[in-house]
């Protein structure tokens, strides 16, 4: 009886798994690169779809595509980085942080990380272009509020 007591475990644990979905992996992508200074955004964060945004706060998903196997992820990210900032260290920090958050939280191992910088902006730069945009979004009829948020 002990030897079909353990049939019945081993088939207990063949049939144990744990998936995520990539919707997840981009989730922790995003935030984690989105931590990082001298990362403004994700591209495609905030330029192509500040409704969305506003409908589900901040979707750090965008930019970002992912392929997952059952032990390994492949990461590719678009992002728009601060202008003087170095952008090699900002990538080795993304690679490292990423990398790091994926792991802890999944135990998946990433084994290949692809940046690219889709722009550069002054951070006073990106965060008028942004009141911009929201403003745009909000008013779509009164562009003299959009005019008010590039002169603060």
């Amino acid at each position: 009886m002990a030897e079909q007591k353990i049939d019945i475990d081993n088939q207990l644990e063949q049939n144990q798994s744990l998936t995520f979905d990539e919707k997840v992996l981009k989730k922790i992508a995003g935030i984690a690169a989105s931590e990082i200074g001298g990362v403004l955004a994700m591209s495609g964060n905030l330029w192509s779809g500040i409704t969305d945004r506003l409908k589900s706060a901040d979707d750090p998903t965008k930019g970002i595509s992912v392929e997952v196997g059952k032990t390994q992820v492949a990461v590719e990210m678009k992002v728009i980085c601060e202008y003087g900032r170095n952008i090699p260290e900002i990538f080795e920090t993304i690679v490292s942080t990423v990398s790091a958050a994926i792991k802890e939280m999944t135990g998946l191992e990433v084994i290949d990380i692809k940046v690219h910088v889709a722009d550069v902006l002054l951070k006073e730069a990106f965060e008028r272009k942004k009141k911009v945009e929201i403003s745009k979004e909000l008013n779509p009829d009164n562009p003299a509020d959009a005019v008010d948020a590039t002169e603060e």
